[in-house]
Formats: C-alpha cells, sequence, structure tokens
C-alpha cells in the first residue's frame, strides 16, 4: 500500500508540475511568445526608390540612378537544388562550386531571400527571366544603380557613393539609414546626401509556418530623391578636363558677378563607380597612388600664390596712399634687403605701377610692400578672403595661411624681418592658398570691388516637383 501511495503522489506531482509548466507557458510568458509569433510571420519586403538626379546648369544629366538587376533566391532549405544550379551556371559563366559557395555563405533561413548575385548584364537577367517556370523561387530584383554621365569628368564634383560605414551609421541611424544603405562620401553626393537621399517604401506581409506569402498587410510607397540642379557648365567642364589630362593641377571658373561656379577641375581624377561596386582590389591602388587622384586640389591644394598677390599688395599701395600713377621705383633687376639680395626675373628700369603689373617687376614690389609693412599686407590679403574657407558647397575645403597675424608669430616665436615682408610682397614666404581663393579674389577686380561667396548650387526639387532656384545674397565684402 505504501509504494501504491508513493506512486500515486509521485503522478500527482508530475501533474501539478505539469500544469505549472503550461500556466507558465501560456499566461506568464504569453506576451513574449505571442511577440516572438508576430516577428515570426510578419515580413518586411523593401522597395527602393531612385536617388534624385545631379543636373548641370542646362539641365543636362550629370548624376542620375539606372536600372541594375540582382538575382534573389528564395531557399527552401540548406541545400541548393543540383538542376538550378547547373542551369544558372551556364547563364551566369561560373562555375557550380562557385555558386554553391555563395549560396552557404549568405543563406541564413528557409525562405529568407538571398541575394545570389548583384548588377547583372541585361541579357542574363532576360534569360533567367524567360526560365522562371524551370526555375523556382529564383526571382530577378530591378533596383536603382547611379551612374555619371561623364564619368571622371565631374567626379571631385559630384563626389562618389559607396556603402555606409558602422561611424556613420551610429551617427545616422536615427534618420533612417541602415546596414548596407549607399550613401554620398564626398563633392556634393555627400553635402546634399539628406536631399537626395530617396524614402524607401515596402510592403509589410504575412506568411505561413514555411515562410510561403499569406496576405498583404499594408503598402507604403517608395518616395525618389530631390533633384539638384549646379551652376556648373557640363561642356566647359569637360573642355577644361580635357586640356588638364596628363598634367597635375586644377582649374577654377567663376562668373565674378554672382559667384557661379561655371567649372571647377582637378587631375588626376578617379573612376566615381569604382567605390559603388566597394572592390579592394580596385580601392587600394586609388588610396595608394602617390598622385593622389581622390584629392580636390581646386578647393583643398594649397600654393605660393607667387605673383598674382601682387595686385593685392597694389591695392593696398593705392589705398592706402602709399603709391600713386605716377610712383615709380627703378629696377636693377634686384634690391638689397638688409644683407640679402632679392632678384627681379628681369631688368625693367623705371616703373609705374602700371608698368609694374604688366612686366610683374618684383623689385617694384619689393619697395612698395617694405613701405606697406607686413601689417598692412596681411590685413588686406584678409579683406581679398585668403586665409579662411570660401563656404563653397564642398567638404574639405583648406583655408590657407597668410603670414604675420599676432597669433602665428607667438606660436613660432620667431621674429619678423624685413626680407620676410620683400618675400610677402610677391606672393612667397609661407602664403599659401587655394586655386578657389585665387579665383574668388581676382572676381574683386571685375565686379567692381566685391568679395563674393562662390556657389555650386542653382537650385533644388521642391515638394511640387519643380526646380526652384535658391535665394542668396552673394556679397561678402
Amino acid at each position: 500500500m505504501a509504494k501504491i501511495r508513493v506512486v500515486n503522489l509521485l503522478i500527482a506531482a508530475g501533474f501539478i508540475l505539469l500544469w505549472i509548466a503550461l500556466f507558465y507557458l501560456q499566461i506568464i510568458s504569453f506576451p513574449q511568445y505571442h511577440q516572438l509569433s508576430q516577428a515570426n510571420r510578419i515580413r518586411i519586403l523593401p522597395q527602393p526608390a531612385s536617388r534624385g538626379r545631379i543636373l548641370d546648369c542646362n539641365g543636362n544629366i550629370l548624376a542620375a540612378d539606372d536600372l541594375s538587376y540582382n538575382l534573389l533566391l528564395i531557399p527552401e532549405s540548406r541545400q541548393f537544388p543540383q538542376e538550378q544550379i547547373s542551369k544558372l551556371s551556364k547563364i551566369l559563366s561560373v562555375s557550380e562550386e562557385e555558386l554553391k559557395q555563395e549560396f552557404s555563405k549568405k543563406y541564413t533561413l528557409p525562405f529568407v531571400p538571398l541575394l545570389l548575385s548583384e548588377d547583372l548584364p541585361l541579357e542574363q537577367a532576360v534569360a533567367i527571366g524567360q526560365l522562371k517556370y524551370d526555375l523556382p523561387r529564383i526571382d530577378i530584383q530591378v533596383v536603382p544603380k547611379r551612374v555619371y554621365t561623364l564619368g571622371n569628368v565631374t567626379s571631385h564634383i559630384l563626389g562618389y557613393m559607396g556603402e555606409i560605414d558602422v561611424w556613420r551609421l551610429e551617427q545616422l541611424k536615427e534618420y533612417g539609414y541602415k546596414v548596407q544603405d549607399l550613401i554620398g562620401y564626398s563633392g556634393v553626393e555627400e553635402v546634399y546626401d539628406y536631399i537626395l537621399r530617396p524614402i524607401e517604401g515596402g510592403m509589410q506581409v504575412e506568411v505561413d509556418n514555411r515562410g510561403r506569402l499569406s496576405r498583404i498587410l499594408g503598402i507604403k510607397a517608395a518616395k525618389k530623391g530631390r533633384d539638384i540642379q549646379l551652376t556648373v557648365d557640363a561642356r566647359i567642364q569637360k573642355i577644361i578636363h580635357d586640356n588638364l589630362k596628363d598634367k597635375t593641377g586644377s582649374v577654377v571658373v567663376i562668373n565674378p558677378q554672382d559667384g557661379e561656379l561655371i567649372a571647377l577641375a582637378s587631375y588626376p581624377d578617379f573612376d566615381p563607380l569604382v567605390f559603388q561596386k566597394g572592390r579592394a582590389s580596385l580601392i587600394n591602388p586609388l588610396l595608394n597612388d602617390p598622385d593622389a587622384p581622390l584629392f580636390n586640389r581646386a578647393i583643398s591644394g594649397q600654393y605660393p600664390p607667387g605673383s598674382v598677390f601682387k595686385v593685392i599688395v597694389a591695392s593696398a599701395g593705392i589705398e592706402k596712399k602709399k603709391i600713386g600713377s605716377s610712383t615709380t621705383f627703378i629696377c636693377s633687376g634686384e634690391l638689397k634687403v638688409g644683407n640679402r639680395q632679392f632678384s627681379c626675373w628681369g631688368l625693367h628700369g623705371e616703373e609705374n605701377i602700371r608698368d609694374a603689373i604688366v612686366h610683374s617687376c618684383n623689385v617694384f614690389f619689393y619697395n612698395l610692400g617694405l613701405s606697406l609693412g607686413p601689417q598692412l599686407i596681411n590685413e588686406y590679403a584678409l579683406k581679398f578672403g585668403l586665409g579662411q574657407r570660401t563656404g563653397i558647397d564642398l567638404n574639405a575645403e583648406a583655408t590657407g595661411y597668410v603670414p604675420y597675424s599676432l597669433w602665428e608669430r607667438i606660436r613660432r616665436r620667431r621674429s619678423w624681418y624685413p626680407g620676410d615682408t620683400a618675400n610677402l610682397s610677391i606672393g612667397q614666404g609661407g602664403l599659401l592658398v587655394t586655386p578657389l581663393q585665387i579665383a574668388r579674389m581676382m572676381a574683386v577686380f571685375a565686379n567692381g570691388g566685391k568679395l563674393i561667396k562662390p556657389v555650386l548650387i542653382k537650385s533644388i526639387e521642391n515638394e511640387s516637383n519643380n526646380l526652384e532656384p535658391l535665394s542668396r545674397n552673394q556679397s561678402v565684402n
């Protein structure tokens, strides 16, 4: 009897434990498992949209999205059917082993779409589409791909696209950016990414326990990015680019009245599509090239201006009444300053300001610079926009450098000598400028004395899908 009682107690205890477990699973843990169940049966199928176009001043397309074809597979299991492998191998011209490896690498769960191959040629996409009934669970996904009409010609203006990195994702995820998104990395593509970027749409669908579509729960329409029109003239940009080939340098063409940039070229340049493909074998040579093709010399390169700086010294001399139209200096080919001889490239004799500018006479400007002094030269260089960013709509713009600031003298702990002033007077002696700063400086003489802000953006597409000109006040000083 005692044994029977023990057995009955054990059976009763088992039922009690089973009841407690069922109560815990069905009542206590219901919200958690319900949420997991919902997540398992509800899927989001994204619908991509086109990025905004970039146009030149005449409406010619510089950058736009074209159609790209991706090969999607919706697997039933970890096994890739041999019949499908054989057919795809012939169409794609890749070995069966490569396809198997790609499948194994990307497989996650049954019925979860797997990207087997990207950017297929149209002929291959059509061939696969024609075999749709022979290749079940294989689909061609049409997605936008960035295309640059002029290729390398506008690479430093437009920049390039690439997959978002970890740092940028952390900064931008609250704005809807996600893993594997393409994002602008330089040029207009980077600065105006928030305008060009489309709003992705998609379908919310319900699937059964095998991952098959049961019903559509909701649809969110995709919205294309907004177009941007530049001030750049594609025809002039290409002419300049072609003339820069095989040289190292940059050219800036600016409208002196309103600051619109007609062309901005830097050479060597690069193919912006290299980064979109994301292949290290193509990117690394660019990064390691000693000629630095990614470096935008027009806005980031800093160089001694040389003789073009003499017009600033001349302006300071006239405005401060250190010279007049009849003031002359004798050029004997050199000038002794302290215990050093400062040379001129020629022997010009007696020169007034007009002659000195025409002949680019160093001796005239040594004399004028010494009479002005370094403080006034520094002051006028800053008035003409040197030693500071212009504010162009591109990142990585350099400030340049104008010597003889108080901070610089304190930091370097060095004295300033008359010879330093002589060098500064002809655009040497530590003075550094960007090509864009010089174009802006020369525009002052062409527009009657206004220091303008260079602009690259002419208009931006508004909510009514019309290009709306930007309002701006160009005069800085």
